[in-house]
């Protein structure tokens, strides 16, 4: 069962598509000696996975989370 509720995962997953926006026009900028250093693209894709797993979980009637495995083949 998901603590989130739909509302609440739509909004974080907007505000994290944001944030994913704004690190793409660069890591951190000064501004009259005042810093701003943003979320690495890696974390970001990260919370947007977790957001988007929780929002599949929610749908599925909170029955968990489905992993998959991918199984690669060698040539003989």
């Amino acid at each position: 069962m998901s603590i989130w509720s739909r509302e609440e995962l739509l909004s974080l997953l907007a505000d994290w598509k944001a944030a994913y926006r704004a690190a793409s026009t660069g890591k951190s900028y000064t501004i009259q000696g005042r810093a701003l250093t943003r979320y690495d693209l890696p974390e970001i894709r990260n919370q947007l996975s977790f957001l988007e797993n929780e929002l599949a979980a929610l749908d599925r009637g909170g029955k968990g989370p489905v992993f998959v495995r991918a199984r690669i083949r060698r040539p003989l």
